[in-house]
Parts: structure tokens; C-alpha cells; sequence
């Protein structure tokens, strides 16, 4: 974060979870989980496009009727969301649950909101999107009156995600900012990987250099991101709620760029793509700490019930962090010891236009990630032989271990504190008294619900 002063200071008056994931890395169902502290196999938000997810099943299957939102709500507090909802949101429609509505209405590509029912464009050339949702955030919270009601505000910025365009003003930021090249990157030999991998030639400059591009474009967009933190800290602070407000600073998923031979994506179970950053700031909360409890986007909203003294549903999956935001937080061996990953195939979708021939990143940022192989089937002309679409995957994730299970059959165990950058899977000879273990530990989240998730992650 040190380009980032903002998010700098935040982790500094706050408490740093270096060891934050998310349980479904994609961006829909990533999101309904923060809404509802559940298991994406529990909400089956599954997909970010109908019929497997999106906006649409949302609603259909009446999850909106019962989220952080209308838990606190239901408490006396304000609710207001600023930016992303769920992927396919269109239209007027202000979902139950919230009082003030400033959601972005279309794609990935959309500057337009939904702002209370009334559909407004947002010209790009003349206003940069994050900074108009940085407006409307801290326009809410300078609009505000001692008399008003405690507030819980979603605000959802649309950096970094592709194509991640910078604001004008931080065009020509990190000119020389360079991929990370990990051990992963590029990954010499994935013999032991997946076929989904297997079927990835290593990588030649015309995957490398878009992701560069895209890269840097990234880092630029986080700046109008750090900037609106500090503005709203700043109107918090004038507004006399800083004091008695926490500030929660996360993200939906991760991302990779080149490791495992993966071009641009998300969906994996790999590193890259479950971590993600937390840092909460608020009243009672430890500064300049940092803790390394196993923390997920499932603990999200029954964290903001507790916080708010609101109920929590006995469906809620995650556990509340507030043990952890004290001075004497649980016992890192009293907390969750394991967690599960999980991701649903992805559906075949032909081959790849001639742009992504060429090498371009753009047809792999369309929501849905473009299945990895593609490059292979275009050498070859194999377009008919390929299956498109990466086998859906349950893991387990532990302090010490990842172990995958593929719809396929096919399996991956790394030992992550000898290997953090899983580019040797010890599945075929690991002693089968670890796969064992692994594979009931599996066995056991693999359909949870409730309390029974708790159970199954360990700890109390």
C-alpha cells in the first residue's frame, strides 16, 4: 500500500487481516455472500449471469428479502448503497432492504445510476465514475443531521476491476510499473496440474503485454479509490461520526495476472484469487494492529449485525469478527482452523473472437471468465475437441494446506507453508493419511448450513 496514503493511514488507526479470503471467488456470488454471511452453495448464487446468478436470481429467489440490510433495517438504522449490487443489475427497481439507492445500472462498462429510482448517465470523458460515487457517498454523509439515524452504507467502486480505467488526472501514474513475477508466473512445468492448466503453452509476449497494460491501469485506478477513502474520512470527521463509525476495506475477489500459466481471471482456488485485503477502523478497535486469524467475506454481515445489535438469521454460514476488533481478540487457536472454497463450472462458450487470437485481454473481462486452453485450441484449430469450460471445484483451505477437488476427479494438495506459490501439487504422493484428513474435512463443509459450517471450520 505504499502508493496509497489513504488506505495507508486507515490500516494505521485500524486493525490489518493478513489472512482475509473469500469463499467463491467471483464477483456475484462473492457479493450475495457479503449480503447474506453464507456459503455460495447455501444462497446459490453460483454464476454472475443468469440463470446460475446475477441480479435476476437474486430476486427470484427472494435473497433480498433478508440481507445485513434489512437485518438493520429492522434495527432503526438508515441503509444507502453507492456502486456495484449484483452483476445484470438494470433497470428502476430499488431492491427491499435499502433507503437511499445509487447503484450502478448495466455491465462492467455501465456510467449510469440507478439513483432512486431515476436512471442517470454519467458522461466518462467529463466525470470519472468513482468520483462520482465518492460524491455521493460523502454528499450522504455531510447531509446528515444529529437527529438522523445511525447509517450502514455499502459504497462499491468499480476499480480495480477491467479495464480499470484510470481518471484523467492519474493517466500517466506507475509508467514504470512492472508484473509481478512470482514462481507461479508463467509456470514452468504443470505436468501435476489440472488439464485445465495442463492444456495452457507457456506464455509468449502477446498475453504478457496486455497484462502489463492492464496491470499499471489497475494501480491507477486504485487512486481515485485512495482518494475517496480520504474524503470520506474527511466528511466522517466534519460531520462529528467519525468517532463512532467503523470503516470496513475489502474486496469481492482476487485476481491472477500470468501465474499457472493463466492468462487474466478469477474463479480458481488458488491464492491469487481468494485473498483479498481487510482493514477495519472504528470505535474500540486496536491501531497499527495486524492479526492473522483465517477471516472470510462469510463473517462480513454477521459482523455488521453485531456491531449494529441487530439479530442474525440462524442461516448465516460466517461467524461475527467482533471478538477480534477488542484488545484481547480470540486465540488464533480458538478461531476457524479450515474453510471451503468453492467455484461452479464454467460454461462453454465458443471459441474466442480474432481480437483474442491476437493476444488481447478484453474478451476475458466480459464477467464469466474466458476458459483457460483457448490458446492451444486456436494453434491447433481445435476448435470442435475443446470443452469449454473449467470443471467446477470444492476445496479445503487450512492454515498449512490446500487441497482441491475437481468435477473431473482430478485433485490438487499443496503444502503452502513449503510451497506458498502452489506450483507443486503433493497429491499423487502425499501419505494417505493426509488425504484422508483432507478429503473429511471436505466431506464435511461440502454441504453445510448454519451452525454446522461453524462446526466443520473448527474452533468455537
Amino acid at each position: 500500500m505504499e502508493d496509497y496514503p489513504n488506505l495507508r493511514e486507515l490500516a494505521a488507526e485500524g486493525t490489518t487481516f493478513e489472512n482475509a479470503f473469500v469463499t467463491d471467488p467471483l464477483c456475484c456470488p462473492s457479493r450475495a455472500t457479503i449480503l447474506r454471511g453464507q456459503y455460495a452453495h447455501n444462497h446459490e448464487i453460483v454464476g454472475n449471469t443468469w440463470p446460475r446468478g446475477g441480479s435476476q436470481k437474486f430476486r427470484v429467489l427472494g435473497l433480498g428479502e433478508s440481507t445485513v440490510a434489512t437485518w438493520l433495517q429492522d434495527e432503526g438504522y438508515r441503509t444507502v448503497l453507492v456502486g456495484k449490487y449484483m452483476n445484470g443489475y438494470y433497470g428502476t427497481r430499488v431492491p427491499v432492504g435499502w433507503d437511499d439507492w445509487y447503484a450502478i445500472a448495466g455491465d462492467y462498462r455501465s456510467t449510469r445510476l440507478n439513483e432512486n429510482g431515476r436512471v442517470n448517465y454519467y458522461d466518462p470523458e467529463r466525470q470519472h465514475l468513482d468520483d462520482v460515487l465518492a460524491e455521493k457517498a460523502t454528499g450522504y454523509v455531510r447531509g446528515k443531521t444529529a437527529d438522523d439515524p445511525s447509517f450502514f452504507m455499502w459504497l462499491g467502486t468499480k476499480a480495480p476491476h477491467a479495464p480499470a480505467t484510470p481518471a484523467a488526472r492519474h493517466e500517466d501514474a506507475f509508467l514504470g510499473a512492472r508484473l509481478s513475477r512470482p514462481p507461479s508466473f508463467d509456470e514452468k512445468d504443470v505436468s501435476d496440474k489440472p488439464d485445465w492448466v495442463r492444456n495452457n503453452p507457456t506464455l509468449d509476449q502477446k498475453q504478457i503485454a496486455p497484462m502489463e497494460d492492464l496491470y499499471r491501469d489497475r494501480l491507477r485506478s486504485m487512486l481515485a479509490v485512495d482518494e475517496m477513502v480520504e474524503r470520506l474520512v474527511d466528511a466522517l470527521r466534519e460531520s462529528g461520526e467519525l468517532d463512532n463509525t467503523y470503516l470496513v476495506f475489502t474486496s469481492d475477489n482476487g485476481f491472477h495476472l500470468g501465474q499457472h500459466r493463466l492468462t487474466t481471471g478469477k474463479w480458481t482456488a488458488y491464492e491469487e484469487d481468494i485473498r483479498v485485503p481487510l482493514i477495519v477502523r472504528g470505535p474500540g478497535v486496536p491501531e497499527g494492529r495486524t492479526l492473522p486469524h483465517l477471516v472470510l467475506n462469510n463473517d462480513l454481515a454477521p459482523t455488521f449485525a453485531d456491531l449494529a445489535g441487530a439479530k442474525t438469521p440462524s442461516f448465516v454460514d460466517g461467524r461475527s469478527l467482533e471478538p477480534l476488533l477488542s484488545t484481547e481478540p480470540t486465540p488464533e487457536e480458538e478461531w476457524r482452523r479450515a474453510f471451503l472454497v468453492e467455484a461452479a463450472a464454467s460454461e462453454g462458450r465458443g471459441p474466442p473472437s480474432p481480437i483474442a487470437d491476437e493476444g488481447s485481454v478484453k474478451p476475458l473481462l466480459t464477467g464469466d471468465p474466458l476458459p483457460e486452453g483457448w490458446r492451444r485450441a486456436a494453434q491447433s484449430g481445435a476448435w470442435s475437441r475443446v470443452n469449454w469450460g473449467r470443471p467446477g471445484l470444492k476445496a479445503l483451505r487450512t492454515e498449512e494446506h490446500l487441497y482441491v477437488e475437481y468435477g473431473t476427479g482430478e485433485r490438487e494438495l499443496y503444502d503452502l507453508k513449503k510451497d506458498p506459490y502452489q506450483v507443486d501439487n503433493l497429491y499423487e504422493n502425499a501419505g494417505t493419511d493426509l488425504v484422508s484428513r483432507a478429503e473429511g474435512r471436505l466431506a464435511a463443509l461440502r454441504g453445510c448450513s448454519g451452525a454446522e459450517c461453524r462446526v466443520a471450520e473448527g474452533g468455537h
